[in-house]
C-alpha cells in the first residue's frame, strides 16, 4: 500500500519487507489454490461427485500427499489477508492524499478482474466471485467516512447536518448491526449449512424466525449500551459511533452482495485493526479472530502477529507499484500454467 515515511533508524523490519512476506504467502496460496486444486479435480482424484464420498476416498487413494500439500500452502495463504490489511490502515493514516490511493486501489481491482476470473474459473467473466482489491477498496472507503464523522466531532460542526439525517443515523446504527449480526450469528450456529448473509436478506433464502429472536437480543443489548454510553460520554459520540456502525453494516452487506474475496468479514476485518491501531498487535490480533470466526481454517492468519510486530514504521524500498501489479501478474501466470497442464478450462467455484 503507500505512503510510509522513514522514521529514522529503528530496529526490525521494514513495511517493504512485511509486504514481502505477505506477497510470499499470498503466492504459496494461489498456487495451491489455482493449481494445486485443478490438479486434485482435473487429475482423476475427484472423478465422482465433488464432496462426495466417493471424492474423499479418491484423495486419500491417489492424492494424499498433493491434497497434504495443498493444505500446508492454503494454511501459509492465511498470513496474506490479515497483513494487507493491516498495512492498508497504516497507508491510510500516513498517505497524502486519500483519494489517489482510493483511486490505485479501483483501478488494480478492475485491472485485476480477468485475471482473477481466468484464474478461479477459467472464463474471463465471472460474476460469483471478486478480487480482493475490491474488499480492500470497500475498506477505505469505510476508513474515510470514519474520519469524516470523526472530524466532524472534533470541529463541533456535527450539528450542522440534517436532524433527520442523524435520526436515520441513530436508527440504522442499532437496527443494521444487530439484524446483520443475528443473521450471521444464526447461519453459523442455528442453521443447517451456514447461510450467507445475503441470501437472507435478498429473500433468497426464507428467513427463520429464531433467527429474529438473535436479532432483536442484538438490537435491544446495542440500544441499552448507545443509552448507557451516551450519558457518559455525551450525544455527539453516540452520533459518530451509529453513523460508523451504519456505514460499516451497509459496505459489509455491498461486499457480500459483490461476492468480493473475504466480503464483508474482510471489511470488518480492516475496520476492527483501525479501530484498535494505537496497539498494531491488538488490532490485527482482534482482525486474525474476526476472520477466524468466519472460518475455523482462517487461524493460521494469528502467525502474522510475528512480522506485525517486528515491523519498525519504516517504508523500506520503493517498490509500491510492484505490489499493486504483481496481484494480477502472478494470477495471470498462474492461469497459463494451469493451461499448460491442460486444466485451464476447469472451474474452482
Amino acid at each position: 500500500m503507500e505512503g510510509m515515511g522513514n522514521a529514522g533508524e529503528r530496529k526490525g523490519i521494514s513495511g517493504s519487507t512485511v509486504k514481502l512476506v505477505a506477497v510470499a504467502a499470498m503466492l504459496i496460496d494461489h498456487i495451491g489454490a489455482v493449481l494445486l486444486t485443478r490438479l486434485l479435480i482435473g487429475g482423476a482424484y475427484l472423478k465422482s461427485a465433488p464432496g462426495g464420498e466417493g471424492a474423499v476416498a479418491g484423495w486419500l487413494a491417489q492424492g494424499e500427499n498433493l491434497y497434504s500439500l495443498y493444505m500446508v500452502m492454503r494454511s501459509i495463504g492465511r498470513l496474506g489477508f490479515p497483513v494487507f490489511c493491516f498495512l492498508l490502515v497504516e497507508g491510510f493514516q500516513r498517505t497524502r492524499n486519500v483519494r489517489r490511493y482510493g483511486l490505485r486501489l479501483g483501478i488494480f481491482a478492475l485491472i485485476s478482474e480477468i485475471p482473477f476470473n481466468l484464474a478461479i474459473t477459467g472464463s474471463v467473466t465471472a460474476s460469483g466471485y471478486q478480487n480482493v482489491f475490491f474488499t480492500l477498496f470497500l475498506g477505505l472507503f469505510v476508513l474515510c467516512t470514519f474520519r469524516f464523522f470523526e472530524r466532524c466531532g472534533q470541529a463541533g460542526t456535527l450539528g450542522r447536518l440534517p436532524g433527520a439525517l442523524w435520526g436515520v443515523f441513530m436508527a440504522a446504527g442499532v437496527l443494521l448491526p444487530g439484524i446483520y449480526g443475528g443473521i450471521w450469528l444464526g447461519g453459523r450456529f442455528l442453521a443447517t449449512g451456514g447461510w450467507e448473509v445475503k441470501d437472507y436478506l435478498s429473500n433468497a433464502t426464507p428467513f427463520p424466525p429464531r433467527f429474529a429472536v438473535v436479532c432483536a437480543v442484538l438490537c435491544v443489548a446495542l440500544a441499552a449500551f448507545l443509552f448507557f454510553y451516551g450519558r457518559k460520554k455525551g450525544m455527539d459520540q453516540i452520533r459518530i459511533i451509529t453513523a460508523d456502525l451504519s456505514v460499516l453494516v451497509l459496505v459489509m452487506y455491498l461486499a457480500d452482495l459483490l461476492c468480493t474475496d473475504y466480503a464483508g468479514m474482510g471489511v470488518l476485518t480492516i475496520v476492527v485493526i483501525y479501530v484498535f491501531r494505537r496497539n498494531k498487535i491488538v488490532a490485527v490480533a482482534v482482525g486474525c479472530g474476526v476472520l477466524t470466526l468466519m472460518q475455523l481454517n482462517e487461524f493460521p492468519a494469528f502467525l502474522t502477529l510475528v512480522p506485525v510486530a517486528l515491523y519498525n514504521g519504516r517504508r523500506g524500498l520503493k517498490m509500491k507499484y510492484f505490489f499493486y501489479a504483481f496481484y494480477p501478474a502472478h494470477l495471470l501466470l498462474l492461469y497459463l500454467i494451469a493451461v499448460w497442464m491442460g486444466l485451464g478450462g476447469v472451474s474452482l467455484l
